[in-house]
């Protein structure tokens, strides 16, 4: 037995007409790109590709210094438009580079290498604080001042007497 919705009650009927055109506005065309919320613009993912390197290599430039030598800006924006080309013949990262985890993967990329170099230095401080402190040798202040040697009242001029003399 199959009834028709829009026989029984009009306005049942005009209720899901309206839900049915909501739908239709909301959902996306056949072969479209899923959309970005609406808070977001367009993601620009060769110009979020080379600030991410951009930043890794401010970041790790420190202790790691022949980076800022290889990560040129020419060669940061040639790599960054390559991937970006790859990502969107793959349909891949269309959202943008972090998508929703942006903050959270920039948290990371930035506090991460400083809790490595500050665990790095306390390391080294308390290495510091264990061996004992290097003395600098001075003169032996507890050691026994020796006697002095016997002076003796005579004077000799001229050669020495026998048996008397440098050895």
């Amino acid at each position: 037995m199959s009834t028709d919705d829009t026989t029984q009650n009009p306005e049942q009927a005009a209720d899901l007409a309206a839900l049915h055109a909501m739908a239709q506005a909301e959902a996306p065309a056949p072969g479209a790109a899923s959309a970005e919320p609406a808070d977001r613009p367009p993601a620009d993912l060769a110009r979020e590709l080379a600030g991410l390197i951009t930043m890794a290599v401010a970041t790790l430039g420190p202790a790691f210094p022949s980076l800022k030598g290889i990560y040129t800006p020419e060669v940061t924006e040639a790599a960054a438009q390559s991937v970006a080309a790859v990502c969107h013949k793959h349909g891949w990262l269309q959202a943008g580079l972090m998508g929703r985890w942006g903050e959270e993967i920039a948290c990371l990329v930035i506090v991460g290498p400083l809790v490595y170099q500050t665990a790095q230095g306390v390391r080294a401080d308390l290495a510091a604080r264990a061996k004992p402190a290097e003395r600098i040798e001075g003169p032996n202040l507890a050691a026994p001042v020796p006697a002095p040697a016997p002076v003796q009242k005579t004077v000799t001029f001229g050669a020495m007497p026998a048996g008397e003399g440098a050895a």
